[in-house]
């Protein structure tokens, strides 16, 4: 239906257009132009017309309107105009439908409001008048403006924010289902779109892909829920028409003071779309054209429990990009995944038949950086050391490069094009990404989505900013002028509000649906409020449930929020998190394990050296200047880095009992505690990610030039071992298995296929393949310091690359074998595992202790599990009285290596390992840079 205030806006000027609005939206009559006209102008004010102050108030819900900051006293009026006419003059303003403007009285906020916007508890509250709140959907179809008078002359003026409003007028809209869905029996497609703002929607259908002659059909509109909608008569556009909206709107985004616009936008609930999002496709992903042949395929059940999983973290690029067993066609495309035989497809099934369980792959969401039609796959001349041409190279050719990792989303429910082998085609974008997910389910493998919540590319009248151009100023988080924040890289999005909130979880559903995906990792989750997060878990398990799959895997990014996002939400941050079920990455083991931080650079990241690299017992010269007595803040900086390593290996849990009087929380990690996890699932252990340098590269940084080769891999193996048998949840970045370097790249995300690709074969690793780009991360300001490592440090071996493979796959056929390193509850952590060593430490030395009897009786067979974790460059010994007497061997009672590392690929573990007993304690021994897992069988 057309609302009346559309019919004739002049009739709303006079006052009769909100009588009648009045008289529909809430039943019964209005009283003048705008509930205050009865009010005379105020007098003539100076001839100096007043200044607009962005868009300071906010509009809570129909009745109040706030204005922090606002002055007590004064007196306030709301002035609204259908055609943008407002502008400032000396008298307030000119140009308003309500002339003389709505009184809007003092009024206080409710204990409710309180508590839904604690940020306003100072500030100046307003009580908009009961004519106004009537016809609250007309009005806030307008420009906006309160004006601020002082001694009856215009003070002040602000245009108003209105998320809020809009979330309590527009309540009822979270129950519809928006985007396309489609008749049962007919396959007739209905389309709807969430515009309660706008005041005229159309539907424009395109009869293919490239076609510019559209259909173009009026929507109806329904008052209730904001949402405009039309049916198709039958199923004809049904998987090949595409489509877009006209939206007429107003938005503050344009000009002075706003404007109405006109946009011609794609859905956000698009479920695929043309090359580079122009259209929309109508698509029903229920019907076989969008499947491939066998979907779904064996669908894989969740992980017996949440810690039993393993995530091998991989660009879908980076995938395929140095694999030559690929087809030239398939390369960089999701159709590799399907090519089962290839050196990257028979790296992924020796993980998961070793114990990898799941493979989360960065950004695969429709994001705006690459052209799907016009992007390049540039050749680039290849560096050495640090070389400069092949930086040149990347840098001159990133503008129509095909590489990017995908971190500025555009639609959130659709497959990106330029995966596809056909980016023009939307049916093909879906079936090649559901080929992707058929081929990994095939080998054992679950999927998990990168998804990209909390901000959008832009933001505006940008081509790019589909949510703004349909409800302008709504889906964003807006600072205390009205512009949209940029907290994360971008526009960051408002997911608190109700709608934004709803497209996450919905789309979420699409994927966990639709396309069979296990599990999500949120980019910046710290920025979504954790009301939401916990939503979007329960929807998304809901969804696994019907076709039997149990739990999702759910966790993201929980660092610290600004404290400006925090002063809004709830933010889902790694505190804030514990006993939710929803993992966070644990950056307390990570820097402890690789040394610094990850805001390091130039000279600082020589110094600072971690557990694996050599703090304390192999420093490098600048540690070595700096740092003599490797003090740190709280006495000896090594033990420090050791203790949260420990509280990382128990789950990161805030209770456990690390020693007498100290808990995991208690562990200092710079003024936040160590600990933080309520349950084990919680604790997403990692050491590097796609973020920062590889663990390879910051570690050529910081152990001392004597270290070879060979021991550089064996320390690694140590860090990566450290994930492996860590209890939580393992997270690994795609080939650091394998040594994997980008050549020192600390920001990698537009560095191209030459400084990202992963060799399967372990020919190389890619280090010292000239220095990476200078326009990106750190890499301009570390170029002084990696640039001689570049030169000196040698590349590793195939034979030490391969070694170091076969190493990390062991620690994951322990982890799988044992289920003392997967243990469910923070209880059976508590109970199960201790640190013989945490009150009597040694350099480079950690020892844990796990038992297996009593109520830690696990199904593996051994009655404990004694862990030696080795990185100092020198045999370690370590005696633990429970073992006195105890034998060497593999009889009931005996102790021995792990039998899958006493029957493994590492030599120098193998004749370098010993246990021997005394009558007062079993004495542990395993060789230099090396995790050593005794068992003692039951």
């Amino acid at each position: 239906m057309i609302r009346m205030s559309r019919v004739n806006a002049s009739l709303r000027r006079f006052g009769f257009g909100s009588m009648i609005a009045a008289a529909m939206l809430s039943g019964c009559s209005g009283g003048g132009g705008g509930g205050g006209t009865s009010t005379p102008p105020p007098p003539a004010p100076p001839s100096v017309p007043i200044a607009v102050s962005g868009a300071q108030a906010v509009w809570l819900d129909a009745t109040t309107i706030v204005w922090p900051g606002a002055a007590q006293g004064a007196s306030y009026r709301l002035f609204y105009s259908l055609n943008a006419s407002l502008s400032p003059t000396s008298a307030g303003v000119s140009g308003a439908d309500n002339a003389s403007g709505d009184v809007l009285s003092p009024g206080t906020l409710t204990s409710t409001q309180l508590a839904a916007f604690p940020q306003y508890a100072s500030a100046l509250v307003l009580t908009v008048p009961a004519a106004t709140a009537a016809k609250i959907g007309n009005v806030l179809e307008d420009q906006i403006m309160v004006v601020q008078y002082s001694s009856g002359a215009p003070s002040a003026a602000t245009e108003v924010q209105t998320g809020p409003v809009l979330d309590a007028v527009y309540a009822s809209a979270a129950s519809v289902p928006l985007g396309l869905s489609f008749d049962a029996s007919s396959d007739a497609p209905t389309f709807r779109l969430w515009a309660p703002t706008a005041q005229s929607v159309s539907l424009n259908v395109y009869p293919n892909a490239t076609s510019t002659s559209a259909t173009i059909e009026p929507m109806q509109f329904d008052p209730g829920t904001g949402v405009w909608s039309y049916t198709a008569a039958n199923a004809g556009w049904t998987n090949s028409a595409y489509y877009t909206y006209t939206v007429k709107v107003f938005t503050r985004a344009v000009g002075a003071a706003g404007a109405i616009v006109t946009n011609t936008v794609t859905d956000p609930y698009s479920v695929t779309l043309n090359a580079n999002g122009q259209y929309s496709m109508v698509a029903n992903l229920a019907d076989a054209a969008t499947q491939p042949a066998g979907w779904p395929g064996t669908l894989l059940p969740t992980a017996a429990v949440p810690t039993d999983s393993v995530i091998y973290e991989l660009h879908v690029r980076d995938f395929s990009s140095r694999d030559p067993s690929v087809p030239a066609a398939d390369v960089g495309k999701y159709l590799a995944f399907t090519d089962t035989s290839s050196e990257g497809m028979t790296h992924l099934a020796a993980l998961a038949h070793a114990g990898l369980t799941h493979v989360e792959l960065m950004p695969v969401a429709n994001f705006s950086s690459v052209d799907e039609v016009n992007c390049t796959t540039p050749v680039i001349t290849p560096s050495t050391g640090a070389g400069l041409q092949a930086q040149l190279d990347v840098v001159n050719t990133q503008a129509g490069s095909c590489y990017n990792w995908g971190y500025d989303p555009f639609h959130y429910g659709a497959p990106q094009g330029s995966y596809s082998s056909a980016p023009q085609d939307g049916l093909a974008r879906v079936r090649e990404f559901r080929q992707m997910v058929q081929a990994l389910h095939g080998i054992g493998l679950r999927v998990i989505m990168d998804v990209v919540y909390p901000h959008t590319s832009s933001s505006g009248q940008n081509p790019y900013s589909v949510l703004d151009e349909i409800v302008p100023g709504y889906y964003y988080r807006l600072d205390a002028n009205g512009a949209v924040e940029n907290n994360s890289c971008c526009s960051d999005t408002a997911t608190e509000r109700t709608m934004m909130a709803k497209l996450m979880i919905d789309t979420l559903r699409v994927w966990a649906g639709s396309y069979k995906v296990d599990g999500f990792r949120f980019d910046q989750m710290y920025l979504i409020p954790r009301p939401v997060m916990i939503a979007a878990a329960s929807a998304v398990d809901q969804v696994a449930a019907q076709d039997g799959r149990g739990n999702a895997v759910i966790f993201g990014e929980g660092w610290t929020a600004p404290s400006q996002v925090a002063s809004v939400i709830v933010p889902s941050s790694q505190l804030n998190l514990g006993g939710t079920g929803i993992g966070s990455f644990n950056d307390r083991l990570r820097d402890a394990v690789r040394g610094g931080g990850p805001f390091d650079s130039g000279s600082a990241m020589r110094a600072h050296q971690g557990f694996i690299n050599g703090l304390c017992y192999d420093m490098n010269t600048v540690d070595a200047a700096t740092n003599p007595d490797c003090s740190g803040d709280a006495g000896d900086a090594l033990f420090a880095l050791q203790d949260r390593i420990r509280i990382g290996l128990a789950g990161n849990l805030a209770n456990f009992p690390l020693r007498p009087g100290v808990t995991g929380a208690g562990v200092d990690y710079f003024g936040s505690p160590t600990g933080y996890t309520v349950s084990p699932q919680e604790n997403i252990v990692y050491v590097s990610s796609h973020d920062n340098e590889t663990l390879f590269d910051v570690s050529e940084y910081k152990q001392p030039a004597s270290v070879s080769v060979a021991d550089a891999a064996r320390a690694q193996v140590v860090g990566l071992s450290l994930v492996a048998l860590s209890q939580g949840v393992a997270f690994i970045q795609g080939g650091d298995d394998l040594l994997r370097s980008k050549s020192g790249d600390s920001n990698s995300y537009r560095s191209e296929d030459y400084f990202n690709g992963i060799h399967w074969d372990g020919s190389t690793n890619n280090w010292a393949v000239g220095l990476p780009p200078q326009n990106t991360g750190n890499n301009a300001a570390d170029a002084a310091t990696l640039g001689p490592l570049l030169n000196s440090r040698p590349v590793p071996d195939p034979a030490t690359i391969l070694a170091t493979s076969a190493a990390f796959q062991e620690f994951l056929q322990i982890r799988k074998d044992t289920d003392l390193f997967r243990l469910p509850s923070a209880a059976a952590i508590d109970a199960c595992v201790s640190f013989p060593d945490a009150s009597a430490q040694i350099h480079g030395l950690i020892v844990e202790r796990i038992s297996g009897i009593g109520a830690c009786t696990s199904n593996s067979g051994f009655s404990s599990v004694v862990v030696l974790f080795n990185a100092s460059n020198q045999q370690q010994s370590y005696p633990i009285a429970a073992y006195a007497g105890d034998a060497k061997g593999t009889a009931s009672g005996q102790v021995y290596l792990d039998p899958v590392q006493a029957s493994g690929s590492d030599a120098v573990l193998k004749t370098g390992w010993n246990f021997t007993s005394t009558s007062s304690a079993g004495v542990f021994t395993v060789p230099p840079r090396t995790t050593a897992v005794f068992v003692q069988y039951r």
